[in-house]
């Protein structure tokens, strides 16, 4: 299944922004993702054998909120999605991680996903991965400004310098 962030110029033009169309890549095994693997995909994270196949594959660009699908946080830890060996081989693909806005905006357990968000943030500085934060709307209400962004960015614990890096 393909998820197609829509585009709405009229919004756009009121709200003086721009938006791209983007096309994230939802499959739940990886026979099904191998197929529709194209060169600079973005593929939103599943359980820990299809993470392990993205972080492994050189056709991904980015891996959409790895701290999704996570059952319940272990008794003395986060389960986050990340950990140290997926975060080494993002770094030596050149995979990054994306963080979405639009994520919390439809969480209805918000405090647990941001506190996810965090630890894979401070695992992404420490191995010297790539991150991304953008609003991923799928609807016009869920777009979001690049102020609020930024405090989005903030909030999960990245630096000024790494927020700057995150939306570019």
């Amino acid at each position: 299944m393909d998820l197609t962030l829509i585009q709405d110029k009229d919004f756009e033009e009121k709200l003086n922004i721009q938006t791209k169309k983007i096309s994230i890549i939802k499959e739940e095994n990886s026979y099904q993702l191998r197929k529709k693997l194209k060169k600079e995909s973005i593929v939103l994270a599943g359980n820990d054998k299809l993470n392990r196949f993205i972080t492994e594959n050189k056709k991904v660009s980015m891996i959409l909120s790895p701290e999704i699908k996570r059952k319940k946080d272990f008794m003395h830890s986060r389960d986050s999605g990340l950990n140290q060996v997926l975060c080494k081989l993002l770094a030596k693909n050149n995979i990054s991680v994306g963080f979405s806005f639009s994520l919390i905006l439809n969480s209805n357990n918000k405090a647990s996903l941001l506190g996810k968000m965090q630890q894979n943030v401070k695992l992404c500085r420490k191995y010297k991965v790539k991150m991304r934060i953008a609003s991923f709307a799928q609807n016009k209400w869920e777009f979001r400004s690049e102020d609020s962004l930024i405090s989005f960015g903030k909030i999960i614990g990245m630096k000024p310098n790494e927020v700057e890096k995150a939306l570019n």
